[in-house]
C-alpha cells in the first residue's frame, strides 16, 4: 500500500492515549503531555520535504520538551524507521538527534532521543524511503517526569499485599490478564492511593488488534518517553472481551490531570472516536468490553463502596479541566450501559473464591449476593452442587447460568442451533439465529429488540467476529 494515496493526515494532540479538542489552526491542545499522532500514513501529503527527509510539524510543549519520543505501529514486521527529533527553543533550533530504540516487538517500536536542552517545541523527521512501511505514529516531547517517592498517602506494605490479593481474588472468575501473563516491566511506583471513590473511562487511541502486544507497547511508551513508573490506567479492556491488569490499583494513576487522586483509570484498547481513528482498527467498542468492563465496575464498586452513578464513572473528558473528546464519541455514550451493568453484577458472577457463598438446604443454592439458585446452577467460577456452592463442574453440566448475582439464573443454551436464518451485523459478522447482543436479538433474520424471539442461544461478542455460545 502506497501511504501517499490515503488522502488527509490527522494530526491529533492527545492526553494519556486520548484524543483532544481540536482547536483554531487545527491544532489538539492537551492539559497533560502534548502528542501529536499521525494516523493512515498521511505524512507524505502533509509533511514538510527536507531533501531526503519528511519533517513533523512543529509540537509546541506548553511544559518544555527535553525529550522526544515516538510509539510506532508498521504494516508488517520490521525494524524501526530511521527517525530524527530537534528542539525548538526562543532563539532557534537545534541539531538533529537520532532517536534510538527502546523497545521493539514484531511491527512496534518505542524510540527516544534526549534533545540537550529543554525548549518550548520539537520536531520529527523521517527518512522518506522508510514512510512507505508506517501505519500510526505517536510522537511526544516532553521533560520527563522524575519518579515518584512514597507519600502520606501510601498504604503499609501489609495493606498493600491484602488489597492487591483481594483485587485479584476477586477478578479470578472472569480470568483476568495479570501483569505476569502479558509480560509487564516492573513498576517503580510509590505513590499510594488507596482510598478509591470515583472511577475514569478511556481509550488508548492505539491499535487493538493483539491486546496482551499493546498493553506491552503502551506501558514502555509511557514509561521511556514520558518518564512515568508505569502505565498510566489501571485496568484496560481488549477487543479480546478480557480486562488486562495495569498500574497496580492500590497505586496512584495517571490517567487525568490534576483528577488522579481516588481516580480508577479503565481504558479501552483501541480508538472510538467519530474521527481520528483511521488505521487502527475498529471504531466502535464490541459489546463483550462493554458488558466486561460494566461487571469489572460492579466489582470496583462493592470493594470500594462506590455507589456507581453518572457522579462517579465519567469519561475523561467530563472530568473538570480537561480539553478532550476521550474516550470517544462511539465509547462515551455507552457509560450509562456499563454502570447499569456494574449495578446488577460483578465480575466472578459468583462469590470470590476468599468469600464462598453461604450453603443452603436442599437443592437449591442461595447466593451471598442475594437470589436462590437451582441445582446445578452455574456462576463463572461455582456451581450449586445439592444445596452447596463447589467449583464449576463438580457435579456436572450446567443446567442453568448464573446472569446478575442478585435475579436467579436462566436455562443453559441448547446443545444445537434453533432453526432459522442468521443475522448480518451492522459492524460486520454474521450471528445464528436467536443470537443475542446487549439490547438486540437476532430473530429469523432481522435484528429485534433482545427477548423478542426467546432467550438466547448465543451472545455476540465483538461485532465483528460472529458470537459464541
Amino acid at each position: 500500500m502506497r501511504i501517499g494515496t490515503l488522502g488527509c493526515v490527522l494530526l491529533l494532540w492527545v492526553a494519556a492515549g486520548c484524543v483532544n479538542e481540536l482547536q483554531p489552526g487545527g491544532q489538539h491542545v492537551s492539559h497533560d503531555h502534548q502528542e501529536l499522532t499521525v494516523s493512515g500514513g498521511a505524512v507524505i501529503e502533509e509533511w514538510a520535504v527536507e531533501g531526503d527527509w519528511y519533517v513533523s510539524p512543529r509540537l509546541m510543549a506548553a511544559d518544555g520538551a527535553s525529550r522526544a519520543g515516538v510509539l510506532v505501529s508498521l504494516l508488517g514486521e520490521a525494524d524501526a524507521p530511521l527517525m530524527e527529533a530537534r528542539v525548538v527553543t526562543l532563539d532557534g533550533v537545534g541539531e538533529w538527534v537520532p532517536l534510538e530504540a527502546a523497545w521493539s516487538e514484531i511491527d512496534q517500536h518505542v524510540a527516544i532521543a534526549e534533545l540537550g536542552e529543554t525548549g518550548v517545541a520539537a520536531e520529527l523527521r523521517i527518512l522518506r524511503t522508510d514512510v512507505s512501511m508506517l501505519d500510526v505514529l505517536r510522537f511526544t516531547a516532553v521533560v520527563p517526569e522524575p519518579e515518584l517517592t512514597l507519600d502520606d498517602a501510601a498504604p503499609l506494605e501489609g495493606e498493600v499485599d491484602a488489597a492487591s490479593a483481594e483485587i485479584r481474588s476477586e477478578l479470578r472468575g472472569l480470568g483476568i490478564v495479570t501483569r505476569e501473563q502479558w509480560g509487564a516491566r516492573a513498576t517503580r511506583c510509590t505513590s499510594g492511593d488507596s482510598s478509591k471513590r470515583r472511577l475514569a473511562v478511556h481509550h488508548t487511541v492505539t491499535g487493538s488488534s493483539d491486546p496482551a502486544r499493546q498493553m506491552r507497547g503502551i506501558q514502555n511508551f509511557h514509561m521511556n518517553t514520558r518518564g512515568w513508573c508505569d502505565v498510566g490506567y489501571h485496568f484496560l479492556v481488549g477487543s479480546d472481551g478480557k480486562i488486562y491488569e495495569g498500574r497496580p490499583l492500590h497505586l496512584l494513576g495517571a490517567h487525568v490531570g490534576s483528577n488522579n487522586t481516588g481516580n480508577i483509570g479503565i481504558s479501552f484498547i483501541g480508538c472510538y472516536h467519530t474521527s481520528g481513528c483511521s488505521g487502527l482498527g475498529p471504531s466502535r467498542p464490541g459489546d463483550s468490553m462493554i458488558r466486561v468492563a460494566g461487571r469489572l465496575m460492579g466489582t470496583l464498586s462493592r470493594l470500594y463502596g462506590i455507589s456507581l452513578s453518572s457522579s462517579t464513572v465519567k469519561g475523561h473528558r467530563d472530568h473538570p479541566g480537561q480539553s478532550t473528546t476521550c474516550p470517544g464519541d462511539n465509547l462515551r455514550p455507552r457509560i450509562g450501559e456499563m454502570i447499569n451493568i456494574g449495578r446488577s453484577s460483578t465480575l466472578s458472577g459468583g462469590s470470590s473464591p476468599s468469600t464462598p457463598p453461604p450453603p443452603s438446604t436442599g437443592g437449591s443454592c442461595t447466593h451471598s449476593y442475594g437470589g436462590t439458585y437451582g441445582n446445578l446452577a452455574c456462576s463463572a467460577g461455582y456451581q450449586c452442587c445439592s444445596g452447596s456452592w463447589r467449583t464449576r463442574g463438580a457435579c456436572g453440566a450446567c443446567a442453568c447460568v448464573e446472569t446478575t448475582g442478585e435475579r436467579g439464573c436462566t436455562a443453559a443454551a441448547p446443545s444445537g442451533p434453533p432453526a432459522g436464518a442468521s443475522c448480518t451485523h451492522s459492524y460486520g459478522g454474521r450471528y445464528a439465529n436467536t443470537a443475542c447482543s446487549p439490547s438486540y436479538q437476532c430473530c429469523n433474520g432481522s435484528w429485534r429488540t433482545r427477548g423478542s424471539c426467546g432467550s438466547c442461544y448465543c451472545t455476540e461478542s465483538t461485532g465483528e467476529r460472529g458470537c459464541g455460545l
